[in-house]
C-alpha cells in the first residue's frame, strides 16, 4: 500500500462530538483562484454548501467510528478521518470529507476555526466549568502547506476544560492584510447554520464498548460464623447368647450414660432409634426369623422405658431381619481360617441352596465348632442406630455423611466439632463457601450471613446475586452504613444495567458516604468510577489523580483513570495508564482488555489480538465480549480473529 492511498483512509468519530456550524454574509464573492489546474470562483454560497456537506459527513454523535484499516505497520497514532484525540491542552482531529482548503487559501484568505464547549445537561450542577469558548485555529495558506503532510489535521487549543464535554465548531472565511483581519466574508458567529443540538450523553458510545473498570470490594466488617453438622448417626451392636433374647443391659446403659447423654449435653439430642435384630445361621430359618424379631423387641422395650422415664417420646422402630448373611460374609473373610476352610464356608454361603440346606452343610464341616466361635456367635445380635439432631440453634449444615459406632472417637469429635466460615478471600473455594451459606441462611435470617454470602457471589462474578444479598443485609440492618457502601460498590460494577437517573442517584449517595468517610480509599475509588459512569469525566480523573498522588489503589486507580481518559478521548494517556497498571500487576485482566480496546480503536490488529489473548487467559468471560463489542466491529472480520468464534 502506498502512502497516498493509506492517508485517504476514513476515520472514526469519538465521544466528545464535533458539531459544525457556519454562515455567510450577503457578500457573495470571496476570491478567484486557480485550483487543480482550473479557474475557480469562490463564493460564500459555495463555502456554505461545502460546510453543509461537512456537517452531514461528520454527523452521528451517538456513533463510535473505529479505525477501518489495519495500521499495525505504523508505530505512531495515525488519526483516520473522523477520529480525534486530546493531548494535554490541545485536541487533534480530522474530519470526514474535509473542506478543500487549497482553493480558498489565496490572496490573504484564511479560515478561522473556533469552538465552543458545553457539558452534559445532567451534570450542569456538578461541572465546575460547564460551558465556554475554546481557542481559535487560523488556517492560512502557509499553515495549510506546512501541516498537510502526511495528512491535514486540526490542532485546536482547548485548555483543560474539555473532558466529557461537547464541542461545537464554527468556520469563518476572512481576509488578512499585513497580519490583520481586513474583511470577514462569511461570519458564522452572526448567522449560524447547521445543527446546534444540546449536549447528549458523550459517554454513550464508549459505554457500549464497555471498557472495564475495577471496583473495589468494600472491606465489610463481617464476623465469622460458627456452625455444626445438622446431626449424625451412631450405632451400637449388642451380642446375644444362642437362642436367647437376653442381652447385657448394663452394656447398653453404660453406652447411654457415657455417650448418648454426653452427646445430648453437647446439644445433640436423639430424635429416632432404629433397631435391627438378627439371628445366626445355627438353626431353622423360621425359628431364626422369630428370634430376630424378639431380640429387636426386647431392646426396643428397654430403650422406650429409658426415654419415657426422661419424659421423651422418641420414635423407635424395631425390625426382625432373620439370619445375618452379610455379617457372616464379612466375618468369614476376616476370621482366623485357613484358606481352604474360608473358601469352603464362602462356597456354601454363596450357593443357591435354601438357608436350611446351607446350615446343614455348615454342620458337616470339620471346622464347624471353629466356625461357630469365630463367626456365628457374632451374628446373634441387634444393631441399634441412634439418630441425633443439633438443637440449641439452627446454625448447621447437612448430617455428618458417615455412620459410626456410638463409642468411636471419630463420632465424639463430630459431636464436639465447631466449624467456622468467614467472608470470601481471594484464592479460597468460593463455590464451597457458597454451598455452606446456602444451607445456613434459610433457617437463619441474619444480616451478617447475607453480607457474607454477597462476598462469595462477588468472588464468583455473580454481581446480580451479590447485590440482592447485600441489599437484604441492608434491609435487615438499615443503620449499618457498610452494607450501603457495599451495595453501591456492587451496583457500580454493574452500572450499565441501571438508567442514567439511577446512576446519578447513586453518585449522590456516594457523596453522602464520602462526607462521613473522607479517608476511605476504596469508597473514593468507587465514587470516581461512578463519576465516569455518569459522564463526569473531569471529576473522575481528578479523583483518580488524588488517589495516585497518595499511592492508594495503585493498579486499580491507574486502570480506572485510563477508562475515564479513554472516554475523554485522551487515547494516548489512557494507553499509558493501562500499561502502567499492568506493570504493577500483570494479572489485571481489565487492563489487558482495555489496552485491546485502545489498539482496536487505532486499528492495530496484531497488538489487539495479543492483549485479548492475555485478557482471556486471565478471565475467560472476555471472549464473549469480542463479537458484541462495537470497537471490534471492523477488526472482527479479520481472519486472525476467527479463533475467538468458538
Amino acid at each position: 500500500m502506498d502512502m497516498k492511498s493509506f492517508f485517504n483512509y476514513k476515520l472514526l468519530l469519538t465521544s466528545a462530538f464535533l458539531y459544525i456550524t457556519t454562515a455567510c454574509t450577503p457578500e457573495g464573492l470571496i476570491n478567484k483562484t486557480k485550483y487543480d489546474g482550473k479557474k475557480v470562483v469562490n463564493t460564500c454560497e459555495n463555502f456554505q454548501n461545502e460546510v453543509k456537506a461537512l456537517i452531514e459527513a461528520n454527523s452521528g454523535p451517538a456513533k463510535l467510528r473505529v479505525s477501518e484499516y489495519d495500521n499495525s505497520q505504523f508505530d505512531y497514532f495515525f488519526l483516520e478521518p473522523g477520529q480525534f484525540e486530546q493531548k494535554g491542552d490541545t485536541v487533534y482531529f480530522r474530519l470526514i470529507g474535509d473542506l478543500e482548503y487549497g482553493k480558498y487559501l489565496k490572496k490573504g484568505v484564511a479560515v478561522h476555526v473556533t469552538g465552543k464547549y458545553q457539558g452534559q445537561e445532567h451534570l450542569k450542577d456538578i461541572e465546575e466549568d460547564f460551558s465556554g469558548d475554546l481557542g481559535m485555529l487560523v488556517v492560512d495558506e502557509a499553515y495549510f502547506k506546512a501541516n498537510q503532510n502526511p495528512y491535514f489535521g486540526y490542532k485546536l487549543p482547548v485548555g483543560t476544560k474539555l473532558d466529557g464535554k461537547q464541542i461545537t465548531l464554527n468556520f469563518s472565511i476572512v481576509q488578512y492584510k499585513k497580519g490583520k483581519v481586513k474583511k470577514v466574508f462569511c461570519n458564522s458567529v452572526e448567522v449560524p447554520i447547521g445543527p446546534l443540538d444540546g449536549s447528549c450523553c458523550t459517554d454513550k458510545p464508549w459505554e457500549e464498548v464497555r471498557p472495564a473498570s475495577i471496583v473495589a470490594l468494600p472491606d465489610i466488617d463481617i464476623k465469622d460464623e460458627t456452625y455444626r453438622y445438622k446431626g449424625f448417626k451412631g450405632t451400637l451392636d449388642l451380642i446375644f447368647p444362642m437362642s436367647s433374647t437376653k442381652f447385657k443391659k448394663e452394656e447398653l446403659m453404660n453406652v447411654i450414660v457415657n455417650y448418648i447423654e454426653k452427646y445430648e449435653r453437647d446439644g445433640f439430642n436423639v430424635v429416632s432409634v432404629n433397631i435391627d435384630g438378627y439371628a445366626s445361621q445355627g438353626g431353622k430359618i423360621d425359628y431364626n426369623q422369630r428370634l430376630s424379631e424378639a431380640r429387636s423387641k426386647a431392646v426396643a422395650d428397654y430403650i422406650t422405658e429409658y426415654f419415657s422415664k426422661k419424659g421423651k417420646n422418641i420414635p423407635i422402630s424395631a425390625n426382625g431381619l432373620g439370619e445375618d448373611w452379610e455379617r457372616l460374609d464379612i466375618l468369614t473373610k476376616t476370621a482366623n481360617f485357613t484358606d481352604e476352610e474360608r473358601q469352603q464356608i464362602l462356597d456354601i454361603a454363596g450357593s443357591s441352596q435354601d438357608p436350611d440346606e446351607k446350615e446343614a452343610q455348615f454342620r458337616k464341616m470339620p471346622h464347624w465348632k471353629k466356625f461357630v466361635k469365630e463367626v456365628l456367635e457374632n451374628c446373634r445380635h441387634t444393631l441399634i442406630t441412634f439418630t441425633f439432631d443439633w438443637q440449641p440453634d439452627k446454625m448447621y449444615i447437612d448430617y455428618y455423611p458417615s455412620t459410626l459406632p456410638v463409642i468411636s472417637p471419630e463420632l465424639y469429635n463430630v459431636s464436639t466439632k465447631t466449624m467456622t466460615i468467614g467472608k470470601y478471600i481471594k484464592g479460597t473455594d468460593a463455590n464451597k463457601g457458597l454451598g455452606i451459606l446456602n444451607k445456613l441462611i434459610p433457617n437463619n435470617e441474619k444480616p451478617n450471613l447475607y453480607a457474607m454470602r454477597s462476598t462469595y457471589y462477588w468472588g464468583l462474578s455473580d454481581i446480580e446475586s451479590a447485590i440482592k444479598d447485600i441489599e437484604k443485609a441492608q434491609a435487615l440492618d438499615p443503620n449499618n452504613d457498610q452494607y450501603g457502601i457495599a451495595s453501591l460498590a456492587f451496583k457500580t460494577k454493574f452500572a450499565y444495567k441501571y438508567s442514567l437517573s439511577d446512576r446519578m442517584k447513586m453518585l449522590d449517595t456516594y457523596n453522602d458516604y464520602v462526607k462521613k468517610n473522607p479517608n476511605n480509599s476504596g469508597l473514593l475509588l468507587n465514587r470516581a468510577v461512578m463519576m465516569e459512569k455518569v459522564g463526569y469525566l473531569s471529576g473522575a480523573i481528578k479523583q483518580f489523580n488524588a488517589l495516585l498522588s497518595e499511592n492508594q489503589n495503585g493498579a486499580a486507580a491507574l486502570n480506572n483513570r485510563g477508562v475515564a481518559r479513554l472516554k475523554a478521548n485522551r487515547i494516548t494517556e489512557a494507553e499509558s495508564d493501562f500499561k502502567e497498571a499492568i506493570a504493577l500487576d500483570e494479572n489485571i485482566a481489565e487492563a489487558h482488555f482495555n489496552l485491546a480496546v485502545v489498539y482496536a480503536y487505532k486499528g492495530l490488529t496484531d497488538k489487539t489480538i495479543d492483549e485479548l489473548d492475555r485478557a482471556i487467559a486471565l478471565d475467560k468471560s472476555y471472549k464473549a465480549e469480542i463479537y458484541s463489542n462495537p470497537v471490534f466491529s471492523i477488526m472482527k472480520d479479520n481472519p486472525k480473529f476467527s479463533k475467538y468464534r468458538n
